[in-house]
């Protein structure tokens, strides 16, 4: 049985080879092993007179190639040889093997005839797309003109065979060499994704020293822009949290390419752009996508309805679980009721819930519990002297404590001291700043002064002159005069006042004196100013 194997081996073997008896020596001395299949080779070649280009031999994937110049024994050697074609009809025999896995196979001879140029070439190479639907079922997925590309040639058949060695590399890649045998003038590459390229050098291999071709041809783009997908990524973080690798995209056919930036930053706050950009070379036409992450800066809570102080033994304040800031923040707190027994200031601890953009350090609350003052029972106030051009109030409470103070309907502040009061009457309101007693008013707090102009046109405005302030004192005589000093009128603060007439006659839009008696703080005062009559 095993001699029946060998020889069909054998058989084989001298089916291609064109030298038999090389083969029937080498089998006879049983120097090699019919495992390891022999490199492809073209045989005989013919070489134009002083052509110098080295063989060619095609090993199987893996192997390395044994060059030799007998067809038994001898010492092999890596180099590929250059054969002499100086003399017209010389020829020459070379001898090839590959070893694979330590396992030589035979050696195959390369026959070698030199001639004259004879002026053979490769004619009309070209890519032509509309010709791959002819052989679109030769491949399995067929071939299409959106997944390969196809060369074409011819030749001047009177000179050349129609056999070729096809060396090309896809998108600059390893090159990948195919031995056509004959009667093609063509090559598909299939399998390829839209935009990809394929250089294609192509080698007579009949006659070596016919120029080679080489030329690249491009599968289309056309519709095919194909858009990377990613997995859901989030798209906000936190300032300084540790984010997620930049994706890689998920498409069923494997797309490579690169971020920029390479990583996402946290480090800083605001909006930045992640820019992916396919590999150009192998995804001409795969789009770039932008990923646009938001890093959000931390936020401090803040609480605007805990008060800084609270009275002693008041009911005790519940304090807020959810902060006062735009974008609540909650969390907990290391007491969370304001304790109102003892007096003193009690911190209270708010620590911020995880999974927000909150800071991490605790916020501490201090609230002051205080005693409630004496309790307020009268006020006291003082005015500035009357017809004082600043008139200033000046409240008094009766009790020691922190107050607030008010004036009429205005905000309340913390000083009792009011400037610029206008005439009349006003009322006083003080209470306790941490509103620990009821606020006590006081009314009829008079300011005194006088109108420092008057119009008696009968319009029903400041028609007439007087100083209303002192209606309640009855004793009061207010004088007026002219710059001469001639008294005009005499009027009483509780009538109707003067109508800037004199004995029934108008008088002139001018300045007018006067005097007035008064009382202040029970001492009877005078007065001397002046005002003005406008027409």
């Amino acid at each position: 049985m095993e001699k029946i194997i060998k020889l069909f081996v054998y058989v084989f073997f001298v089916s291609i080879l064109p030298n038999s008896s090389v083969l029937a020596k080498i089998y006879n001395n049983r120097s090699v092993s019919f495992v390891t299949a022999p490199p492809t080779v073209y045989s005989p070649v013919t070489y134009w007179q002083n052509c110098s280009k080295p063989l060619t031999a095609i090993p199987s994937l893996g192997g390395v190639l044994n060059w030799y110049t007998t067809p038994v024994a001898g010492v092999a050697s890596p180099i590929t040889p250059t054969p002499n074609s100086s003399i017209i009809g010389s020829t020459t025999t070379y001898y090839v093997s590959q070893t694979i896995a330590g396992i030589e196979s035979i050696r195959v001879p390369i026959v070698v005839k030199v001639a004259v140029d004879n002026g053979g070439a490769i004619l009309n190479f070209r890519c032509d797309s509309s010709q791959i639907p002819l052989y679109s079922l030769n491949y399995s997925p067929p071939a299409t003109i959106n997944n390969s590309v196809l060369f074409d040639w011819s030749n001047n058949n009177a000179y050349l065979s129609q056999t070729y060695v096809c060396t090309y590399s896809i998108q600059g890649g390893p090159s990948i060499i195919k031995f056509n045998p004959g009667n093609e003038s063509h090559l598909i590459v299939p399998d390829l994704f839209p935009g990809q390229s394929v250089e294609l050098i192509l080698t007579s291999a009949s006659h070596p020293c016919v120029p080679s071709k080489k030329i690249t041809c491009t599968v289309p783009c056309g519709a095919s822009i194909v858009t990377p997908l990613f997995p859901p990524i989030a798209t906000s973080y936190c300032l300084n949290e540790f984010p997620a690798s930049l994706p890689n995209p998920t498409n069923i056919s494997i797309i490579t390419g690169t971020w920029s930036p390479p990583a996402i930053n946290t480090t800083l706050v605001g909006l930045t752009n992640y820019v992916f950009t396919p590999d150009p070379i192998l995804y001409p036409c795969v789009s770039t996508k932008t990923l646009s992450i938001t890093i959000k800066p931390l936020i401090i809570p803040i609480f605007t309805s805990i008060p800084s102080a609270v009275c002693q033994n008041s009911t005790p304040i519940v304090l807020p679980l959810t902060s006062s800031n735009v974008i609540p923040i909650t969390g907990t707190w290391s007491s969370l009721t304001i304790d109102t027994l003892l007096t003193g200031v009690f911190p209270y601890t708010f620590i911020a819930n995880p999974g927000q953009c909150a800071s991490t350090i605790p916020i501490t609350v201090s609230v002051l519990v205080v005693n409630p003052p004496n309790t307020l029972v009268s006020l006291d106030w003082t005015v500035s002297d009357a017809f004082d051009e600043n008139q200033i109030v000046t409240v008094i409470p009766n009790a020691a404590g922190t107050y607030l103070y008010q004036l009429d309907s205005g905000p309340f502040q913390t000083s009792p001291i009011f400037e610029n009061v206008a005439s009349g009457n006003h009322s006083i309101t003080v209470k306790d700043s941490y509103g620990c007693n009821s606020p006590l008013t006081e009314n009829n707090v008079l300011v005194i002064n006088y109108p420092r102009f008057f119009t008696p046109n009968g319009d029903g405005f400041n028609d007439t002159w007087n100083i209303f302030d002192l209606k309640d004192q009855i004793n009061s005589r207010i004088y007026i005069f002219d710059r001469y000093g001639k008294l005009l009128k005499e009027i009483s603060p509780k009538g109707a006042g003067w109508d800037g007439n004199y004995i029934g006659h108008p008088m002139p839009s001018t300045d007018y004196w006067f005097t007035v008696d008064y009382a202040e703080q029970n001492v009877t005062k005078k007065f001397k100013s002046h005002f003005s009559l406008k027409r």
